[in-house]
């Protein structure tokens, strides 16, 4: 085969829903390229939101039971897409979604239960992407830099703004990419406490003003000095940033704008020794004008806002990519990247 037709699914830290991506990967002349076909998100209803907000709060027996029942949600949001638009799959790759990222303890869990999918579904199905990468000593993540490398190469920079912000580059012919900050887990948290799921499109950020001292503060946290390759949970950010915001006395309006300014000073850091390129944004963060705007403001970098199927689903789409890598036995996982002993093809493939 040269075309392949495979799922991916991505749930992300900030909790916005399961995005599902059909998409067909074509390898032709030594290059490979993509199609998104059908793309769609299925939001959490209240419970699982909730659920997956404070299940690493919870104990053992609970993990594991919402491991499973997770995995039939999954299979279930799938069916109904699969049957909504009539497609044929040769596989499903599946991110998950992650309730710890400990590399250095060796461990990264995300539910979702790869068998259970599988089952209910009908169609083969990959996941767990992270476990073997940490065995081989690296981080296991971030894991979207093998797409980047091989569907967007046209690209100098390949940033996605998330619940966290990474990016990827080229740098002396290797691959590197890395996290660089907590980002829409931290404005969404504030945005809650107006009673908004997130900050549309910036218009909260832009009311308030620069606290220095809170600017400060957030630039000043140890993960700042880390070299790469590192990687951020979604503890870290619970217990290091949003913890830290909440404790400083000023208004939301001013913390959302302080934040924004912090996530666009951490980006600048990250690509300001290569001079120019052109920086593709994908991710939420991509439709908020002021973090964006900030963030052209930091930087001299061309900055590239692709369409809304790309901003949205790039990582489900990179995840599809990677089942396909992993199904054909060829690296998805680069050691560069992760800090890994070596290169590897991760996953684990669940058949019907």
């Amino acid at each position: 085969m040269s075309k392949y037709n495979a799922i991916g699914l991505m749930s992300g830290s900030s909790l916005d829903g399961l995005d599902i991506a059909y998409c067909e990967f074509e390898f032709k002349d030594n290059k490979w390229s993509y199609k998104i076909l059908y793309a769609e998100t299925y939001q959490y209803d209240e419970e699982w939101y909730l659920t997956l907000k404070h299940l690493a709060k919870a104990d053992a027996l609970k993990i594991q039971k919402i491991h499973f029942s997770y995995g039939e949600l999954l299979a279930r949001f799938v069916n109904n897409f699969i049957n909504k638009y009539k497609i044929k799959v040769n596989l499903i790759a599946s991110h998950g979604h992650t309730i710890f990222h400990e590399p250095a303890s060796n461990f990264s869990y995300q539910i979702g239960d790869g068998q259970t999918i599988a089952y209910h579904t009908g169609v083969k199905t990959i996941c767990d992407f992270r476990s073997k990468d940490i065995l081989f000593g690296g981080q296991g993540a971030p894991l979207v830099p093998i797409g980047d490398k091989l569907l967007f190469s046209d690209f100098d920079f390949c940033l996605n703004i998330g619940g966290i912000t990474n990016i990827s580059f080229n740098e002396n012919s290797k691959r590197i990419a890395f996290d660089i900050s907590g980002a829409n887990q931290i404005l969404n948290h504030l945005s809650n406490q107006f009673g908004k799921p997130y900050d549309e499109n910036g218009r909260i950020a832009q009311l308030g003003k620069m606290n220095k001292q809170l600017f400060d503060t957030l630039n000043d946290d140890e993960y700042f000095l880390m070299k790469n390759p590192k990687s951020l949970s979604n503890h870290y950010v619970e217990k290091h940033f949003i913890k830290l915001v909440d404790e400083f006395n000023c208004s939301i309006e001013d913390k959302l704008f302080t934040v924004c300014k912090h996530i666009a000073y951490q980006i600048n850091n990250s690509v300001k020794k290569h001079e120019s390129g052109d920086l593709l944004i994908t991710g939420g963060g991509a439709y908020n004008t002021f973090l964006i705007n900030a963030i052209k403001r930091e930087t001299h970098h061309h900055i590239v806002i692709p369409d809304s199927s790309l901003i949205e689903f790039k990582e489900a789409l990179i995840f599809a990519f990677m089942g396909v890598l992993r199904s054909l036995g060829e690296i998805n996982c680069l050691a560069s990247v992760t800090g890994a002993k070596k290169d590897s093809s991760c996953g684990v493939i669940h058949d019907i």
